[in-house]
């Protein structure tokens, strides 16, 4: 009877997700090559390959790793992240609850796949509508302050530091403009935003904040933003925000088009090289 019980739960058990099996043959391969954090993996198609899984599940079983901090995944590579200190499971403070629950699931599909980095940009367009809208509402003087010495460090240097550092000054004013929303959940998950954008998009960073009459742009609707939130005018605040992030968004798509043409462009000629050879 034992047995034909143990024999039924065998039969009903379920069998580990595709993904699971994934995750511990990742696991099973850092340890048994001794990966430190920091170290790279092999790319996720060899990944997939040794798990004999889809880059689908792939994807899902280094995302999930990734929310415990296992792993990080970068626009470079997937990386083994700092371990846990503890193994007992806590809730996240404030300042890593939109890494852990929004940035780090997503960060293995934004940066395999720039469709994903639109995805990011429609909702950072209704985030910062919101925070521009409540920053015009409620900032205080101190808020304004911050807000213009973030604008006022877009300015200095601009075209003598790497084009990334051009990206983080500007996440680095928007971010003021959550702060002054007073909404702490709001700056936290705009935060996670900026970060999955600067993960996966580099090559359109670049090139956004190089061009002078693209940064000329940003310039003025920047400017054009910290105006309504000192004068305190939320619905043209939001409005400001709307045509800003619209802006940007645009242009991005046009910059990612234009290396998706020079890319195809790259391999029809080396195809015919090779076909002449």
């Amino acid at each position: 009877m034992i047995a034909h019980t143990k024999a039924h739960q065998a039969k009903t058990s379920p069998a580990p997700r595709v993904s699971e099996r994934a995750e511990a043959m990742i696991q099973t391969f850092i340890e048994d090559h001794g990966l430190r954090p920091g170290d790279r993996l092999p790319s996720e198609r060899a990944l997939a390959e040794m798990a004999r899984v889809s880059r689908a599940s792939l994807r899902e079983a280094v995302g999930r790793m990734a929310a415990r901090g296992c792993l990080t995944v970068r626009k470079t590579g997937i990386l083994v992240a700092e371990p846990h200190t503890s193994i007992a499971p806590q809730a996240p403070v404030a300042s890593s609850w939109a890494k852990e629950t929004i940035s780090a699931p997503l960060a293995p599909l934004v940066a395999f796949d720039t469709g994903y980095s639109h995805d990011v940009l429609e909702i950072r367009q209704a985030l910062e509508g919101a925070a521009a809208y409540y920053a015009a509402l409620r900032a205080d003087a101190n808020d304004k302050t911050r807000i213009r010495v973030a604008f006022d460090a877009m300015g200095k240097n601009h075209g003598a530091v790497t084009p990334i550092e051009e990206a983080r000054k500007d996440a680095a004013f928007h971010l003021a403009i959550a702060e002054a929303s007073h909404n702490a959940v709001l700056r936290q998950v705009m935060s996670s935003m900026f970060g999955l954008l600067q993960d996966s998009i580099s090559q359109s960073l670049e090139k956004l904040y190089t061009v002078p009459q693209t940064f000329d742009a940003l310039s003025q609707q920047h400017r054009a933003l910290i105006d309504a939130i000192e004068a305190g005018d939320a619905e043209g605040a939001r409005h400001v925000s709307d045509r800003h992030l619209h802006f940007v968004e645009t242009t991005i798509k046009s910059i990612d088009d234009d290396l998706a043409r020079k890319a195809r462009l790259a391999a029809a000629r080396s195809a015919a090289f090779k076909n002449k050879g």
